[in-house]
């Protein structure tokens, strides 16, 4: 049962607050993918920070959580099958982007989209 475990996904969604502010959830499942929750969402902040025209960004009303699903898993072979119950593992980021200018207050303490993406770059 072990490959089940091991595959999943991640995906970001992507949802506009107002011209300078997005809202940002990620879901992951599958060992492979929920430790890539955060990278994930980081790199989307940044992503979205530079194609918006801003420099920087901070974050606000984050969560984030950690979690198992379960799913059924049957075969069936030359001598019979069977259904069983598999735990996936599951994580999620929730967080809202507020972007600034580079010139702007607040951006002194706040996230280099540049470097964030060379920081979280796969």
């Amino acid at each position: 049962m072990l490959p089940f475990m091991l595959f999943g996904c991640i995906t970001t969604q992507t949802m506009p607050l107002a011209p300078n502010q997005v809202r940002l959830d990620t879901q992951a499942s599958g060992l492979l993918f929920t430790g890539q929750t955060v990278p994930q969402t980081m790199r989307a902040a940044a992503t979205a920070t530079l194609q918006a025209g801003y420099t920087h960004f901070k974050l606000s009303n984050t969560s984030s959580g950690v979690g198992e699903t379960e799913h059924a898993s049957c075969s069936w072979g030359r001598y019979g099958g069977g259904c069983g119950s598999i735990m996936r593992p599951v994580s999620g980021v929730g967080t809202t982007v507020m972007m600034l200018h580079a010139n702007e207050p607040g951006a002194k303490d706040a996230f280099d989209a540049q470097q964030v993406l060379v920081q979280y770059s796969q």
